[in-house]
């Protein structure tokens, strides 16, 4: 259409616009971006956009063809982006109720949460309305008799994806809409409407769990030499098939913050790597067309196995065009080629931008192909170390935004790491590959050629640990803001450019220099002092480019001081408060639940790299039980792991010292962590922010650890924050005189119970905000209907985590 319109239109027999593809992807990822905001607003954006573009393209490309292509192709991403909005806002409305969907079967997965089914073309109906969506999945706990192709009708009920409860912590929502899917339904009935199936998905699915089962026969049981291959049956699965359930999440951590997780998913290196022997192999006695009419489907046939995750579409289109190119022998272009493959995965999901997955593809992938060339020639080196240095470390800078982006945290010898890992992965990719294919043949012979892939596997490990025992193998940044992101690729570019033309002004100025040399009939100067001349050029060069990077990735790792805030982290069933003092201590109080088993994991550690933390400068803990203290103990057991250091573990200076409350201390010790001893009338300064403690002193008896309970005064010039942990009415009634009046906010003692928050304390605290940390459901019946009353007869604004979430006070 693109090349017929511009023969059509443009008789003057102007050149087409270069990458037509690249302009469309422009065009329509800008209709889609209008389409975000409210559509009251977007409608009379649209104009001025196509006039804006259209002067563009017809000033620079005289080219009314290319004009009229994006015109329609912007439209389309408008209406293709509002229509998914108004369906995901409809899904999203719906209550979590019993719906009928109908919808087409196109991928079967199982999982350890039971059986997936994935649906397209999907009718959606409660009862009242019915709905079309693209995708949905259904989860369902027995394994049903489908086939990939079956049309069938589901009973269930509707439930809807949670989104972050704190920031940083994993966004169920956010990354089922990346993937295009809104809800899932619990399966309740399941019936066929049209047995008629997709012989060679079903088949090629069948294949895949037959490899899965065969993979875990061979990777179990060994003795000896073998015990290599015990348990690498997940990782393989992860690396050849793109099934992460039976990888071991210890692993799985472990590649993640060493910057080498990459390898665990279906990439372009595994697809080139396949394809192209194939292709290669089949070139050497086949003609052009019938070697890619081979090496197509297979590429196609693994990408349907393996689950067709959004970088194995990426690097397939990628392949198939290269592959394409060379039949038609017309030159293979990487910018159309990732243009397209852009504008094919936004087509299917406009979300997808939102998948980390997809960032990390394309980060990547524009790193090698477009920034990597640039630096290639700027440093202007035959040097093959230096060469496989510079690409890992440009792929590294390219990444690092994003990576911050979604994971708060920067692998510092991940560019290291990778230059032993990804050479290596071709072996590890054939290995395996060759071992199943074996184990058909003779089992015992499997486990032979499956055994090199295993031991370097075993290698990366050993070389993950060895770095992870390093306290800067990784550096929490936080997550930077968007302007930040910007800034960081807008100087990257500046710099290159910039670097690339001085590149190119000292190269021609040497050509310039030798022509008049010969013109003139002068004698030409030493070979000894050109060299040098031109080694002085390309070490200033490298110099610069080496000091420019540097400087441009202290725009991730920089971390602003926010000054003070204090938030009250939903931990679930428990307490878990942070606060950030003015000078940049950062204090936290307690850290536990009863109802989230790794709360650390979960919750904590991910707010805390969110926010650009890495180390607690104080730990304070309140008292021993459990929903106050399970996290901080989670953090000392894994702080090699999950990179958070504290300084200081304080504790109540009491009587009653349990097993738990000498357990902290001893591993606290253990960890070369200073333990502390707080009691009545003790100050920790925060700059301005000061923290009293007003209970308890070191002569109180009790026989319950709540009577115990550290209760903290916070206070700076603009508020006043008063923490109560799990007191009880007759502490109140004691510290009632200590506190003062009036404060800014409360976080209301015993999670609401009935038992804490009497009337007079109430009265005198007043609180603006009252804030309750505790769990959605909880079997305590937390916070109680007496306290809540008491509460709102009080006045103020009443925040519970289980409603909201983490709140933030600034």
């Amino acid at each position: 259409m693109w090349i017929w319109l511009n023969r059509k239109i443009n008789k003057k027999g102007v050149t087409v616009i270069k990458r037509p593809v690249f302009w469309i992807l422009l065009a329509f990822v800008l209709g889609e971006v209008i389409a975000v905001f409210d559509l009251n607003i977007a409608v009379p954006c649209i104009v001025p956009a196509i006039i804006v573009i259209g002067k563009i393209v017809i000033k620079a490309y005289e080219d009314m063809g290319a004009f009229v292509v994006i015109f329609f192709t912007l439209i389309m991403g408008f209406m293709l982006m509002s229509n998914e909005i108004t369906t995901r806002n409809y899904i999203y409305d719906l209550k979590e109720n019993t719906v009928i969907v109908q919808g087409k079967i196109y991928k079967i997965e199982n999982t350890a949460f039971g059986t997936n089914i994935y649906l397209k073309g999907v009718e959606v109906e409660n009862g009242e309305k019915s709905v079309s969506v693209k995708r949905i999945f259904v989860n369902t706990e027995k394994i049903p008799n489908v086939k990939i192709g079956n049309i069938i009708k589901v009973r269930g009920k509707l439930r809807q994806f949670e989104e972050a409860a704190n920031k940083g912590n994993f966004d169920s929502r956010k990354y089922y809409l990346s993937l295009g899917f809104y809800g899932k339904i619990e399966a309740g009935t399941i019936e066929i409407i049209n047995s008629d199936y997709s012989g060679i998905r079903q088949g090629l699915y069948e294949l895949r769990m037959e490899i899965i089962e065969r993979l875990e026969k061979l990777c179990s049981d060994n003795n000896g030499i073998f015990s290599i291959i015990n348990n690498k049956n997940g990782i393989i699965g992860a690396i050849i098939l793109g099934d992460k359930t039976d990888i071991d999440s210890d692993i799985k951590e472990l590649y993640s913050v060493s910057g080498i997780a990459h390898i665990l998913a279906i990439s372009g290196l595994h697809i080139s790597f396949i394809g192209m022997a194939i292709y290669r192999l089949l070139r050497r006695r086949f003609r052009f067309l019938f070697s890619a009419a081979v090496s197509i489907p297979v590429v196609l046939s693994f990408g349907i196995m393996s689950g067709f995750g959004i970088s194995t579409i990426r690097a397939i289109i990628m392949f198939i065009l290269k592959i394409i190119g060379e039949v038609l022998g017309r030159k293979y272009d990487a910018i159309t080629a990732i243009s397209l493959a852009g504008l094919v995965l936004l087509v299917q999901n406009p979300f997808v931008v939102c998948n980390s997955g997809f960032q990390m593809s394309f980060g990547a992938i524009i790193a090698i192909v477009l920034i990597l060339p640039i630096v290639e020639e700027i440093l202007n080196t035959d040097n093959k170390i230096i060469k496989v240095i510079s690409a890992n470390f440009t792929i590294s800078l390219v990444m690092n935004p994003i990576l911050a982006w979604n994971y708060y945290e920067l692998p510092t010898f991940s560019f290291l790491l990778n230059i032993v890992v990804v050479p290596l992965m071709s072996v590890v990719i054939v290995s395996s590959i060759a071992g199943i294919f074996c184990s058909c043949i003779m089992f015992g012979f499997g486990k032979v050629v499956i055994f090199p892939g295993c031991g370097i596997l075993e290698l990366y490990t050993f070389l993950c640990n060895i770095i992870n025992k390093s306290s800067v193998a990784s550096i929490v940044v936080g997550q930077p803001k968007v302007t930040i992101i910007i800034v960081y690729y807008a100087i990257l570019l500046v710099v290159l450019f910039g670097l690339k033309n001085i590149r190119t002004k000292y190269t021609r100025a040497e050509k310039e220099r030798n022509i008049i040399k010969k013109e003139t009939g002068l004698v030409l100067e030493k070979k000894a002092k050109k060299e040098r001349r031109i080694k002085g050029q390309n070490v200033k060069l490298r110099l610069a480019c080496i000091v420019g990077f540097l400087l441009l990735n202290c725009l991730i790792y920089y971390i602003p001081n926010p000054g003070f805030y204090i938030t009250f982290i939903d931990v679930g069933q428990g307490d878990g408060i942070l606060i950030h003092g003015d000078n940049g201590t950062k204090v936290m109080v307690d850290g536990g639940s009863t109802s989230e088993k790794q709360v650390a994991k979960n919750c904590i550690v991910p707010y805390l790299k969110a926010e650009g933390i890495g180390t607690i400068d104080y730990s304070i803990i309140t008292h021993t039980d459990k929903d106050h203290i399970s996290g901080i103990l989670e953090i000392l057991e894994n702080n090699n792991s999950n990179r958070i250091r504290i300084k200081n573990l304080v504790m109540p200076d009491i009587n009653m010292k349990d097993d738990t409350y000498n357990e902290l201390i001893e591993k606290a010790k253990l960890k070369k962590i200073n333990v502390l001893y707080i009691k009545k009338g003790d100050t920790l300064s925060l700059g301005k922010t000061k923290i009293k403690c007003i209970y308890p002193e070191t002569t109180t008896t009790a026989s319950d650890k709540n009577d115990y309970c550290t209760v903290l005064s916070v206070k700076n010039k603009t508020s006043k924050i008063l923490l109560t942990g799990d007191i009880s009415k007759e502490i109140e009634e004691k510290i009632k005189d200590d506190i003062e009046e009036n404060y800014t906010v409360l976080k209301v003692a015993h999670h609401g119970s009935n038992y804490s928050s009497s009337e007079k304390f109430l009265k005198k605290v007043n609180p603006k905000y009252s804030i309750i940390s505790v769990g959605k459901n909880n079997s305590y019946g937390h916070p109680g209907n007496e306290t809540m009353e008491r509460l709102r007869k009080q006045g103020g604004v009443i925040y519970r985590t289980d409603e909201k979430g983490g709140i933030t006070i600034r």
